[in-house]
C-alpha cells in the first residue's frame, strides 16, 4: 500500500467531506511520538502511543513497529481494527501493543488517545508493593485517578485486555506493576500531560525515598481540595500548543 500524505485529506471537490479530523488526529499523534522522545521517555522502537479514528468507534492509528519515535510521522502511521487488521500501511504491527491500547479503545471510547511507556527515571516505582505514594503538590492532580494492573508477563494474550480496562476503570493512569505505565484522554495534550505528571510523580517518590528522610503525606483531605483546585487546568489545554511549538522548532517533519 502506498504511503499516505496529507494531499490525501484534502476536501474533494464535489464537496464530500474528506477527513481533515483524521489528519489533524495522525500529526497530534506523530507529536506526542517526537515530544516522548525529546523527553527522552522512549525505548528504540518499543512501547506505544494510539489515537482512535475519527468517526470510528473502535479502528485506531498505532507507529509502524520497528520505526523509532524520532521517525514516526503522520502519513506512516498505520490503521488497525479491533481485530488487530491493518486496514492502512504495511502489516507491521506491535502484538502487546494492539492489546494494551485494544483493551481502552474498546472498553473507554471516550478516551481517544492512550499512551503507554517505561520511562527508565519512574518504572523502579511500578515496583512498590503498596503502590505510589503522593508527595508534592503537581502529584495532586492525578489523586484517585490512578489504577493498577497486576503483572501478567508480556501483554500478548487476548484476554488480558478485560483486566487492563476494568483497572483503569474511570481513572487517567494505569500503573502496569513490575511493567511501566499507561494514560489516557479525550485529547493527544490530555494524555500527554498525564503521563508527564505521572512521571513526575514516581520520580519524586523513588528521589524521596531514597533520602532516607522522615516524609511529610499530608492529609487526604487536603489531596482531594488540591485535586479539585487543579481542575481550573485541564491538562494538556494550555500546555499542548506550546509543547508542539516545540516540537515545530525542532522537527516539524512529524507533520509530513
Amino acid at each position: 500500500m502506498s504511503e499516505i500524505t496529507a494531499d490525501d485529506f484534502k476536501p474533494a471537490e464535489d464537496g464530500v467531506a474528506a477527513s481533515t479530523a483524521e489528519w489533524e488526529v495522525r500529526v497530534d499523534l506523530a507529536a506526542m511520538f517526537r515530544l516522548t522522545h525529546m523527553f527522552g521517555w522512549d525505548d528504540t522502537i518499543w512501547n506505544h502511543i494510539t489515537a482512535r479514528a475519527p468517526g470510528t468507534e473502535h479502528t485506531f492509528f498505532m507507529h509502524r513497529f520497528g520505526l523509532l519515535y524520532e521517525e514516526v510521522t503522520a502519513s506512516n502511521l498505520i490503521k488497525v481494527d479491533e481485530e488487530g487488521r491493518v486496514l492502512e500501511g504495511p502489516p507491521d504491527v506491535n502484538t502487546a501493543g494492539f492489546v494494551i491500547h485494544s483493551a481502552i479503545h474498546l472498553n473507554h471510547p471516550k478516551n481517544k488517545f492512550v499512551f503507554h511507556a517505561h520511562p527508565p527515571t519512574a518504572i523502579a516505582a511500578t515496583a512498590f508493593k503498596d503502590g505510589i505514594p503522593y508527595w508534592v503538590q503537581d502529584s495532586s492532580m492525578l489523586y484517585g485517578k490512578i489504577g493498577y494492573h497486576d503483572w501478567e508477563g508480556l501483554s500478548v494474550d487476548l484476554d488480558e485486555r478485560f483486566r487492563i480496562a476494568e483497572n483503569l476503570g474511570d481513572g487517567k493512569v494505569l500503573v502496569m506493576r513490575n511493567h511501566g505505565f499507561l494514560s489516557v484522554g479525550e485529547t493527544a495534550g490530555e494524555a500527554f500531560m498525564n503521563m508527564y505528571y505521572m512521571i513526575r510523580m514516581c520520580e519524586v517518590a523513588v528521589q524521596a525515598q531514597a533520602s532516607g528522610l522522615e516524609l511529610e503525606p499530608a492529609t487526604p483531605e487536603l489531596w482531594e481540595m488540591s485535586c479539585k483546585q487543579y481542575e481550573a487546568f485541564s491538562p494538556g489545554k494550555y500546555e499542548w500548543p506550546a509543547l508542539k511549538r516545540r516540537c515545530d522548532r525542532a522537527d516539524p517533519s512529524y507533520k509530513n
